[in-house]
């Protein structure tokens, strides 16, 4: 077979385009353009008026869009109704601070639609407007505590280490101090205890003879503290040749937590020997000295304790109490311009679900409390007591060092409302008053029902916390002591209800009880919240203070 092979030649086309074809794409072009003139025509012609009902519904849409646009990235909204709105949003300008927006109609219809942007004049984005309503939805966050504790009317026995067996003898002595290590745990509702008495067994050991009795803060590390909280005197004659028991009576002492422990002491004042002490091997907490030491190196027997009774009286609480703090996930925008208008609708889901307050102020030492202003108030959340602008030299490591400096919140509060205080601090030096938080609230005119709490270093480390009060100008009253909390940083929350005149208290996440508070005529105008020391050194990590709505 034959195979043929085929050639094709390939022609070359002009690059231009004939006459005929050239009228041809003109008389198309012209049937389009002349098309889209008729389709612009009409959509300008859909296009409403402001005077007509589309017109107006589509200025409430757009005005509406307006408001939920600048509610979307709220992070404080500072006032709030269903006609009115005021918020702040994230600094726009780069000064550092947030800025302040109120949208705000009168509630009559026909009525103006204004806003106001940080302090500038307020405008009118509506001259008239028939219907404005604001709905919000919220996400509710609840937290329980116990209420108001009622401390005992009479004593009643705490601690009982009244048993006998493994009888030992103990010997006060100048060169080696006794003692016992209390430590109570309360059933539930009880929260903190006072101790009221003391009774041990002893019995005497040389003539003449004096021995110290003294209750003393108990340390982190199961031994006394230095401080003395009350002291009495036992004499020799007073004691007899076998064991006895011995009471000692003990009033104003601060209430303990549960949890928390005391000691008692007996250090030999006059004599070799001034007294013998009976223990047991019936429970712990039994305390010695080195020999040589009269009130060193204390040891502590976990096998062994003084043979010993503590009375006290506990605060009990009888329930639980609540408080509220409600955020803004969404709010629903509903806005008619006429009467005769459509109502437009549209709902805005907040990004930072802001919490409804009626104020805050937060200390981040990441930048100078002196001179931020979240809320956009044009006013700085800080002040320092002493007048001037707080230097930041001071703030080291994302912490507030401060060793005299006083910071208070600005403008001025009643804290009437439900007050939440955070703060991370600790006392760093021995002396003064130590790490500071104080809260003048519950006001009412010239009423007032302070809030004091000092965190006090130790000399042997540890720290212990007060949570005080005033009865009136002259008369501080403290309503709990927490000692051998470790030289760290603690957290501090309080909660001040009004509703109950009180004011709870939790430290490192644990529960402290509740505490009640009276308000009395003052002489004191002073309308802040404050942080900062007096003749100490101390450093805050964090502190913000919240009014609830």
């Amino acid at each position: 077979m034959r195979l043929h092979s085929f050639s094709r030649s390939v022609r070359l086309t002009r690059s231009g385009a004939s006459l005929i074809e050239v009228m041809i794409t003109m008389l198309i072009s012209s049937i389009i353009v002349t098309g889209l003139q008729g389709t612009i025509f009409v959509a300008l012609g859909s296009v409403p008026s402001s005077t007509g009902i589309a017109g107006t519904a589509l200025r409430a849409s757009q005005t509406a869009d307006r408001l939920a646009t600048e509610l979307l990235t709220a992070v404080y909204v500072t006032e709030r109704s269903a006609t009115t709105i005021g918020f702040a949003v994230p600094d726009r300008d780069g000064d550092g601070n947030g800025e302040r927006i109120r949208y705000a109609w009168t509630g009559t219809p026909g009525g103006p639609l204004t806003r106001q942007y940080n302090a500038g004049p307020v405008m009118t984005i509506v001259e008239q407007l028939d219907l404005l309503s604001l709905t919000p939805a919220f996400k509710s966050v609840t937290e329980v505590y116990p209420s108001v504790g009622v401390e005992d009317s009479a004593e009643s026995l705490l601690i009982d280490r009244s048993s006998t067996s493994g009888s030992g003898d103990n010997d006060v002595t100048s060169s080696n101090s006794v003692g016992q290590f209390f430590t109570l745990t309360l059933p539930a509702y009880s929260y903190a205890w006072r101790p009221t008495r003391v009774d041990f067994a002893a019995k005497r050991n040389s003539v003449p003879a004096t021995t110290s009795v003294r209750l003393r803060p108990a340390t982190g590390s199961l031994s006394p503290g230095n401080s003395v909280l009350q002291q009495t005197t036992l004499t020799d004659a007073s004691l007899a040749l076998g064991y006895a028991w011995k009471s000692f009576n003990f009033t104003g002492i601060d209430p303990i937590p549960s949890g928390g422990a005391i000691c008692l002491t007996l250090l030999d004042q006059i004599g070799m020997a001034s007294a013998t002490v009976q223990s047991s091997t019936s429970g712990a907490g039994l305390m010695k000295t080195a020999t040589g030491y009269t009130d060193m190196y204390w040891s502590y027997d976990s096998g062994k304790c003084m043979v010993s009774r503590l009375y006290g009286k506990q605060i009990r609480s009888r329930g639980t109490q609540s408080i509220n703090t409600n955020y803004l996930t969404s709010m629903e925008i509903a806005m008619r311009m006429t009467k005769t208008s459509p109502l437009q609708r549209t709902t805005v889901t907040f990004l930072n679900h802001p919490a409804l307050l009626s104020g805050e102020w937060e200390l981040r030492p990441d930048r100078n409390p002196t001179t931020v202003d979240a809320n956009g108030d044009a006013i700085s959340d800080w002040a320092l007591n002493s007048g001037g602008t707080l230097s930041m030299a001071s703030m080291v490591n994302g912490v507030w060092q401060t060793s005299g400096s006083q910071l208070n919140t600005n403008p001025g509060s009643n804290f009437a409302q439900t007050t939440i205080v955070d703060v991370k601090f600790q006392n760093t030096s021995v002396g003064g008053t130590g790490a500071a938080v104080s809260v003048n609230a519950l006001r009412s005119g010239s009423k007032y029902a302070p809030v004091l709490v000092n965190l006090q270093k130790q000399s042997e480390g540890t720290q212990t916390l007060i949570l005080a009060t005033k009865s009136s100008d002259a008369v501080t009253t403290t309503l709990l002591s927490v000692s051998g909390l470790p030289g760290q940083p603690v957290w501090l929350h309080l909660i001040i209800n009004p509703a109950s005149s009180s004011v709870n208290i939790s430290l490192n996440g644990v529960q402290y009880g509740t505490y009640g508070l009276t308000p009395f005529s003052s002489a004191n105008g002073n309308q802040f919240a404050s942080i900062g020391v007096s003749a100490s050194s101390a450093e805050y990590s964090y502190a913000r203070v919240r009014v609830l709505e």
